[in-house]
């Protein structure tokens, strides 16, 4: 095992995209954001991001950095394989650490590769040696694969869906390493998967996961042994083989009680695998209530079937259409992604009428929309989170428009539309206080961003991230619940002993 120095070194870095197997838009260079050396730090210090939390427990704790590279991109198509490649290599070309410790989502894919996450792990461990320990934390929707495991002597996700303890995993991830590298923790880590992706009703503060978090943490609260218990509700976008649902158990050498307690809260997963199906209401439904309810007002609309924070391209025009048709009355703001009708947008001018045709040409069973409005606002799409959810983390929208068509307000993107947060209204000149609803690419952590500023209510709307696995074709993950008979009376535990 490798000590700490007085002032021991340590690699940090971050990357986050979590990939969908079946947008067929490729995730590029030009999606990601990134910094690199002190800008790296001084950019991630303050933010509600695992690396914020990672960074401001290190630095507290009198460490060293050495930055490596913090790569952010929004969900969507599995990424280019060489872009990968290079970010894999500038994690790589750090040289001599004392320890790792990283922000992953933990379920990114490239063009040829299905654990994105599992080579970049693998490939520090090759390079470092047994006796560098290496941490990471996971977003809960990583897909944990033994790869990973096998390579990081401390894996923790979030707890919480939506995700309001991504600073805390962070400086989680750090404090366990630390435990490690002072010789104070033997992590030993038993890993569970279960074949089944979920159907929606996976918010952590009811349903079935209420229950599962809760016992883990009761777990946790009553057995000094027990360091971390990470139940992890994979992206059910993902067609990679063994896909699922995971419990990763981390014990302080206690390798009965890693394996026990992986068993038992992974057969109660199991026993509620049909647990996770939602109901949400339809379009007319939802627009009926905002209608309806004026005291209630602005609602913020979840746009169950074409979220971008679930890797849906964000192009689906059927809300937009049904607004526009039946419902002319309300003010509303909605994103979509059409770069050709920002680039019409700013040809024609700010003030300018112009006549598009908008959307609807990835997402499957969608049409584009045409529509005679007036050019309001031209931007660069940058702007930083300003809510609860990822606060101070920036965005980039690529070049935008605001189309005002009759009460509508279109925020036309030429990047997918990462839309989960007022400021990506506000920054728009899009005030909610105008407005009667605004549309957020997000089936939940918009519930976090918009708190105190606007009513949340999913919608169940057309899209690639419905949540429906038989409307996509798996191959790889199968055979998967619920598309195939699953027969579980055998549920294998992979147990992994540390490195250090």
């Amino acid at each position: 095992m490798r000590q700490l120095s007085a002032k021991p070194r340590l690699l940090v870095g971050q990357l986050w995209q979590e990939s969908h197997s079946f947008n067929p838009l490729p995730t590029t260079a030009a999606d990601f954001t990134v910094e690199r050396g002190g800008a790296l730090v001084a950019a991630n210090r303050n933010a509600g991001s695992a690396l914020g939390g990672i960074l401001r427990a290190g630095e507290a704790a009198g460490v060293e950095w050495l930055p490596a590279i913090a790569a952010r991109a929004r969900p969507g198509g599995p990424v280019e394989e060489e872009v990968f490649a290079e970010l894999l290599e500038a994690f790589l070309a750090v040289e001599a650490p004392d320890a790792v410790c990283l922000d992953l989502h933990g379920a990114m894919l490239s063009g040829k590769r299905a654990d994105c996450e599992g080579d970049l792990l693998t490939a520090l461990r090759a390079k470092l040696g047994p006796d560098v320990v290496i941490a990471a934390a996971l977003d809960l929707h990583a897909q944990v694969t033994p790869a990973m495991v096998a390579a990081a002597d401390i894996l923790i996700a979030y707890k919480t869906n939506p995700h309001a303890d991504m600073v805390e995993t962070g400086a989680k991830a750090f404090a366990l390493l630390q435990e490690v590298m002072d010789g104070r923790l033997r992590p030993l880590r038993s890993l569970a998967r279960l074949p089944f992706l979920t159907r929606g009703n996976d918010e952590t503060d009811g349903g079935p996961l209420a229950e599962l978090q809760g016992e883990a943490r009761a777990l946790c609260d009553a057995r000094a042994e027990l360091r971390d218990i990470s139940i992890c509700n994979v992206n059910p976008f993902v067609d990679v083989p063994e896909a699922g649902q995971t419990v990763l158990v981390t014990t302080d050498g206690d390798a009965t009680t890693a394996e026990e307690i992986a068993e038992r809260l992974a057969r109660r997963l199991w026993d509620l695998r049909d647990d996770f199906v939602q109901e949400l209401p339809s379009m007319d439904l939802a627009l009926t209530r905002v209608r309806d309810a004026p005291e209630q007002r602005p609602f913020v609309l979840g746009d169950q079937g074409d979220r971008v924070l679930a890797g849906a391209p964000g192009d689906a025009t059927a809300l937009a259409r049904l607004l526009l048709r039946s419902f002319p009355e309300l003010r509303v703001a909605l994103p979509l992604y059409d770069p050709d009708a920002v680039r019409n947008c700013g040809a024609a001018g700010l003030g300018e009428e112009v006549t598009l045709t908008l959307g609807g040409g990835i997402t499957p069973g969608q049409t584009a929309l045409q529509v005679t409005g007036r050019v309001l606002r031209l931007g660069d799409g940058r702007f930083l989170h300003s809510g609860s959810y990822m606060t101070g983390v920036p965005v980039d929208l690529g070049a935008t428009a605001v189309l005002q068509v009759g009460k509508l307000s279109l925020l036309l993107t030429t990047k997918a539309p990462f839309v989960q947060d007022p400021a990506a209204y506000e920054s728009h000149g899009l005030r909610l206080s105008d407005l009667d609803a605004v549309v957020a690419k997000s089936g939940n952590h918009f519930k976090l961003a918009f708190a105190g500023q606007a009513r949340p209510l999913v919608v169940d709307t057309p899209g690639l991230s419905r949540f429906r696995p038989s409307d996509f074709p798996f191959s790889r993950a199968r055979p998967i619940h619920p598309l195939d008979p699953i027969d579980l009376s055998a549920l294998p535990i992979q147990t992994f002993g540390g490195s250090v």
